[in-house]
């Protein structure tokens, strides 16, 4: 048994699509909808080849629900990025919300923002590795 993929509902698809593709890297891989009202875009992670689905559902689909908590639904994701120290700093440059300030010891670098409905999303370096 393995992981096949995680889903997260999203509330905006313009501003999560956008923050998982262009600022994260990675690749929409499809778009459906099994019903009325819903938009299912799966995404992978160009090294890792894991998967993401976003999920959005729109007041007038059977699955709809308010958006609460937001974000902590799902705890987090985590993202193995070449230079966590580098991408965090962009991300805060541009506007992502700070989770976690980045920390770093002799094995590891990793920080955690917030995508645009407030899932942590960490950004881990392994050094030496």
């Amino acid at each position: 048994m393995g992981l096949l993929y995680t889903s997260i509902r999203v509330r905006e698809l313009n501003k999560s699509l956008p923050f998982y593709t262009k600022k994260l890297g990675m690749r929409v891989v499809s778009k459906k909808s099994y019903m009325p009202g819903q938009a299912v875009i799966t995404l992978i992670s160009k090294d890792t080849k894991q998967s993401m689905r976003l999920m959005h559902y729109t007041k007038s689909c059977k699955l709809y629900t308010p958006y609460k908590l937001d974000g902590v639904e799902l705890d987090h994701l985590t993202f193995k990025v070449p230079d966590a120290k580098k991408l965090f700093n962009r991300l805060v440059k541009a506007g992502a919300p700070v989770a976690s300030p980045l920390w770093e010891n002799d094995d590891v670098a990793i920080g955690y923002i917030k995508d645009p409905d407030g899932i942590w999303v960490g950004l881990m370096t392994f050094k030496g590795k």
